[in-house]
Order: structure tokens, then sequence, then C-alpha cells
């Protein structure tokens, strides 16, 4: 694959021009919040699908690699992401029971959901106009009514950044089919076949009702779970026109990448969390997994992946 490959990809127009995670929130005041020292991470991996849709996605915890595409983290933690396809992304909030109750204290519409357990995890939902923002913070040490009114103090301080800076994009929207016929035209099976090596094949959702599941769908991204049944799972992530997002090796903290000879970036993210990106054609693709570096499955399925774009 050639060096110059994703340089050749535009990335989409920016929904929120000149606004960075720097202007949105410092690490201080997300301190403030989760009673615990937080920073903005040496290397951030920006939510792939958020951000070929136009969006931001910031992150604040501990991870020397943060990986934006990760719904749930460890405490102490904020993410945001934002969008100015409000509208679209409202209608896939609103379109499945038992998610928010919805009121219109902030913004047009809004609502926070906790999680059980201490310290708490929320994550406000909130509409206006053409903006739609999910704020999780994780690890709160108040309990569930101050941890709410902190979590609304802080969207009602970042809202109005995100609605002044919001420029309305012309997005085409793909047709799709179901995530099942994605995953198995993905890895080039039939209809009656098992996943790489026997594993079986599953479309994957992330948890909660996150605004990462509406971005996979509307920006025609494949997002497949491949259980190999001994403790080994493998999640397969592809973006198309994804391709501009590959990361570079120089800009990853020292140790945490290697640059394979066949154009695969492993990156680790964490203590035995690994990731495979690589750009095929001119798609993002990104292969998950936990445990060894270097796993057997993995490789097979980027060998694989690569073959196939030959």
């Amino acid at each position: 694959m050639p060096d110059s490959a994703p340089a050749e990809i535009d990335p989409p127009a920016p929904g929120f021009p000149g606004l960075t995670c720097d202007t949105l929130i410092g690490p201080g005041a997300a301190s403030e919040l989760l009673g615990a020292r937080v920073d903005a991470p040496e290397a951030h991996l920006p939510d792939p699908v958020i951000l070929q849709d136009n969006g931001i996605e910031c992150s604040w915890g501990s991870s020397i690699v943060v990986d934006g595409f990760v719904v749930e983290r460890d405490a102490p933690a904020i993410v945001l992401r934002a969008t100015p396809h409000g509208a679209e992304y409202w209608q896939g909030y609103v379109s499945g029971s038992g998610h928010n109750q919805w009121d219109d204290t902030l913004g047009d519409a809004s609502g926070i959901v906790c999680e059980p357990g201490e310290p708490a995890s929320c994550t406000l939902s909130v509409l206006s106009g053409e903006v739609f923002a999910e704020i999780s913070a994780f690890g709160m040490p108040s309990g569930p009514a101050q941890s709410t009114a902190a979590l609304r103090d802080l969207g009602a301080t970042l809202l109005p950044l995100l609605v002044a800076s919001a420029e309305s994009v012309e997005t085409p929207r793909p047709q799709v089919r179901h995530r099942t016929e994605r995953c198995r035209a993905l890895l080039g099976q039939g209809a009656d076949a098992a996943g790489v090596d026997g594993s079986a094949l599953a479309p994957d959702r992330v948890p909660r009702r996150s605004m990462t599941n509406t971005a996979i769908d509307l920006t025609g991204s494949t997002v497949c779970e491949l259980d190999f049944g001994d403790d080994e799972r493998l999640q397969v992530l592809v973006v198309p026109d994804g391709g501009w997002m590959q990361p570079a090796d120089e800009a990853l903290p020292e140790g945490s990448a290697s640059t394979e000879t066949d154009g695969a970036l492993r990156v680790q993210l964490d203590e035995g969390v690994w990731m495979a990106t690589v750009v095929l054609g001119r798609d993002l693709v990104q292969v998950r997994w936990r445990g060894d570096a270097e796993s057997e499955h993995a490789r097979a399925v980027v060998d694989g992946l690569l073959a196939r774009d030959d």
C-alpha cells in the first residue's frame, strides 16, 4: 500500500469549524467535576464514525492513548460527542423505548441517564437546533442528584459553544443493508458461512444508546464481532471513505505502536488491549482485541482483509 494513500482521501467538512477539544473544557474543569485528576491524553484517536459524520469527539481521562470509539470507560473520564445533524440523531434516539425522560430545561430537549452503582456514571443527551450532543462522565463522586445537576451545568457551558460554531453540512446518506449482511460481505462470506476460521460472527453494537450507534448506520459503516470460543473476541470496524484518519506512527507515544510490514499500524490502547488499523482503498479498517499482541486470530483477520484488497 503506498504511504501516500491516506493523504489522497479528503476529510469531510467539519461541522464545528474552529472548535477544538482544548477550547471546550480544560483538564482542570474536568477534574473538578470528577473529583479526581484527569488530563487530555497524550494521543487521542477520535471516534471515527463521529468524525466521518462531520462531528467532534473529545475525551479527558487517565489513559495515555484514548480510543474514541469506546463508549464505556474506566473512571475517571469525561467524553463529549457532538454532531451538526441534530434532527437525524434525535430520530435515532427517540425511536427506541426506555431511553430518556426528555425535558426542555437545556436546549430544545435534554435528558440524563445514570448507570447503577457508585461512583456515578451519567450521560447527558441534548438537542439544540441542529446540534445534538452527548456528554458522559464516568466516576462522579457525588450521588445521582448532585451528579445530574453537575452534568447539566457542564452541558449549559458547552452547548452555546457548540451551537455558535456549528455549520450546516450536506452529507449524502448511503443505502445500507442489515448489519449481519454487511459483516458477511466485509469478510467475504456467504449467508450460511461461519466467521473466520470457524468463529461465530455477529453484528456488534456499542453499549447503551450512544450516538456512535446512530453514526455507524448514517455513515454506512460496519462493525462486527468475531467470537473464537477461546476467550478471544475481535471487533472489526470499517468506515467508508475514512482512510484519511489512519494515525501516523510518529503521532503516538513511544512504545505504543509498531508499523507492520504489510502497512497495518498496530496500536496498544491499554494493558493487553490492541488495535490494528489499515486503509483499504478509501476505507478505514480497525481491528480491536484483548490479549496477546501477536494474536494469530487478529493476524488472520488483518491478512484476510488485506488479501481481499489486492
